[in-house]
């Protein structure tokens, strides 16, 4: 009679001991430690210019997976998903494209996402990772409270600069620049159209869940997205013109816009800012008088 509760006490042992166990594997997989860097970059749309455009960009790192990105859609985002808990109707914010890029070091690729305003459809262009054949010198200075050393780098037509540290022991940098022994403090192209200056680091233990798992985008090559390119320069307000479109004046009234003349300013516009990060990769686009 009393060898039963001996044998339920052992089963109940185990039981409870396989229980811990898969919520320690649960943890694992629902879990994982993320980090939020921020970078402050000064560059030129327009080389032949010398005014200088400002942003601040978010790089978060988890595992494998890395994702640059505007700071400011990060924030415009975050209010948008807590509206959406609290069962606020809200229009999600546009997607800011400029240096939007998933680095996937797993998989060795890279995901660039693009749109065209004000069309609200989203492409990515997924590519095979760069080697990055940075070469380091014996260089050395302080940036704030680390010791850096000195690293450059030829990639897609730029001549580059970094200052990395190996006192942050994490294996990051903006953009797609990474591989270094050590956290990317400073990087600059030679003549100084883009530069990127660390601000911050944060860690943080956050779910596998993040705000990019519900953003739909359509899977284009290299080859389509300069078509769509030159598609939307040539015709940059195709759906006003389609729809016959109007817009509302300084007074208030509706008046029919002059597409033709708003579709030359667009071009000039396009043809002013054509100094992308990866200078070889610019869109050739035809001039109109």
């Amino acid at each position: 009679m009393t060898i039963m509760p001996f044998f339920k006490k052992i089963i109940m042992k185990y039981v409870f001991k396989a229980f811990v166990v898969i919520n320690i594997l649960m943890s694992i997989i629902s879990y994982s430690q993320k980090f939020k860097i921020i970078y402050n970059l000064k560059y030129k749309t327009d080389s032949t210019e010398n005014t200088v455009s400002t942003k601040k960009m978010l790089l978060e790192v988890t595992d494998n997976i890395s994702k640059f990105y505007s700071y400011d859609f990060y924030k415009r985002d975050s209010i948008y998903t807590e509206n959406i808990k609290l069962g606020k109707e809200i229009y999600r914010p546009m997607l800011e494209s400029s240096f939007f890029v998933i680095n996937n070091k797993k998989e060795f690729t890279t995901t660039k996402f693009y749109n065209f305003p004000p069309n609200s459809i989203i492409y990515k262009v997924i590519e095979n990772k760069d080697n990055l054949n940075w070469k380091i010198t014996n260089e050395t200075k302080k940036i704030g409270n680390y010791r850096c050393q000195k690293a450059t780098l030829r990639y897609k037509g730029r001549n580059w600069i970094a200052w990395f540290t190996d006192e942050i022991q994490l294996n990051f940098g903006p953009y797609l620049f990474e591989g270094l022994p050590g956290a990317i403090l400073y990087l600059e192209d030679t003549k100084k159209n883009y530069i990127f200056e660390f601000d911050s680091l944060k860690e943080e233990v956050t779910t596998t869940n993040n705000i990019f798992n519900d953003l739909i985008a359509v899977k284009i090559s290299k080859k389509e997205f300069v078509k769509i390119s030159l598609a939307y320069y040539n015709d940059p307000y195709k759906e006003m013109r389609s729809e016959e479109a109007m817009i509302e004046n300084s007074t208030g009234e509706l008046i029919k816009p002059n597409i033709n003349q708003m579709t030359k300013e667009k071009q000039e516009f396009i043809m002013r800012n054509n100094n992308p990060i990866e200078i070889s990769e610019v869109i050739k686009y035809p001039t109109y008088k």
